[in-house]
């Protein structure tokens, strides 16, 4: 299932998807490490990581420009032929700023930035994060440097925010209902505003009274920018990310636990991809229990001296034993029948990879080396 990864002709986009805490960070730390060691020069791109990844990774920090992963400490890694690994974490308003003097003059790109209120929505308002993920992914392609990029996609509230948030992000600033007031009041062609005939709206002098009249101006001026100098640019942006993620150069993975809540996520996820028609490769399992039959526990009943003789094992300790051995079987089980019940419901139609729980995190190079391995088998 994950061939791709280590195919020289395989996609040059993986995008990995999921509900928040499943892993899918460290699992794209893994697959971009999977990428150099086949040769490939690979970079993550990931927004908000831990810290102990960067450790893990061999960087002091994350930051916003590309920053080269130290291979040489991998054994392996100098007994065959290496490709590059490099991270970025991805910053979204400073991609926002990117595109904004991208599409409009520099005296507007001025004007726009330094407006507050484009300040305000280009740090906060819901969506613009995966609004800049898709865009930096798009930028970072059609930049041709990289054999293949991995992205982390940003942990948000359902797993598919990522795909719809960009378009939601364009319909509200393309039809907002402040949008349809001011708009009869502008002049058309022009940078500047009637702002008396803007006043003389009623509703209009309400909103100035409630949030001043500065800040209305700044909403005023931020519409007439956007819709004269950045709507257009920002929407043929969105509709060739969303070419993009379609075509053959990309693979989408939906990376879960067996809980219900992530499994129901990424199934969720992996429906509306097919009913897209967009490229799936199938489901990750991450964190799963292992089954322990084949070390049977000893029969309730049974004393410490029983189960243990000859040895001065405290009692209570052995009852403690014996309650985490049967707390880890009823969760190996639960998670077995998880994971079945989703083999069941794809019925064939994608593949299902587990990786095993572990107790150690993963705090180091050879640490994503051992995922490595797991992904291979």
């Amino acid at each position: 299932m994950l061939n791709p990864i280590f195919d020289p002709d395989g996609p040059k986009i993986i995008v990995n998807c999921g509900s928040g805490g499943v892993g899918k960070t460290t699992l794209s730390a893994a697959m971009g490490l999977a990428g150099a060691l086949a040769g490939k020069k690979t970079i993550v791109l990931t927004i908000d990581p831990a810290m102990r990844l960067a450790d893990a990774l061999g960087l002091s920090e994350f930051h916003a420009d590309v920053q080269r992963v130290p291979l040489d400490k991998i054994s392996s890694a100098a007994e065959s032929s290496v490709g590059e690994l490099y991270a970025m974490m991805l910053e979204p308003k400073r991609t926002f700023d990117e595109l904004v003097t991208r599409y409009a003059t520099p005296e507007i790109s001025r004007k726009i930035l330094n407006n507050r209120y484009y300040q305000h929505i280009s740090n906060n308002m819901a969506g613009s994060n995966e609004y800049m993920a898709m865009e930096k992914l798009y930028e970072t392609y059609h930049e041709g440097v990289y054999d293949l990029i991995v992205l982390d996609t940003p942990p948000t509230r359902r797993a598919l925010d990522f795909l719809e948030a960009p378009q939601r992000l364009l319909n509200v600033l393309g039809h907002s209902f402040f949008w349809k007031l001011i708009k009869p009041y502008l002049k058309a062609g022009r940078w500047s505003l009637r702002m008396l005939n803007v006043m003389a709206s009623p509703i209009l002098r309400v909103v100035g009274q409630v949030i001043g009249r500065q800040a209305l101006n700044d909403l005023i001026g931020f519409f007439q920018v956007w819709d004269e100098a950045l709507y257009q640019g920002f929407n043929r942006r969105a509709e060739a990310v969303k070419a993009l993620l379609g075509s053959d150069e990309t693979l989408f993975f939906a990376i879960a636990t067996p809980q219900r809540f992530p499994l129901q996520e990424a199934e969720f996820f992996w429906e509306r991809l097919k009913a897209n028609r967009m490229p799936f490769g199938g489901f990750i399992i991450n964190r799963v229990h292992a089954s322990i039959h084949d070390v049977p526990a000893p029969p309730i009943d049974q004393t410490a001296a029983q189960i243990c003789p000859g040895a001065p094992v405290d009692s209570q300790l052995i009852e403690k034993i014996l309650l985490n051995y049967r707390y880890i079987q009823r969760q190996a089980e639960s998670d077995a029948a998880s994971i079945r019940g989703l083999e069941s419901r794809v019925a064939g139609l994608a593949g299902v990879k587990t990786i095993a729980a572990v107790e150690e995190e993963i705090i180091d190079l050879a640490g994503l080396l051992d995922l490595v391995g797991y992904l291979k088998e």
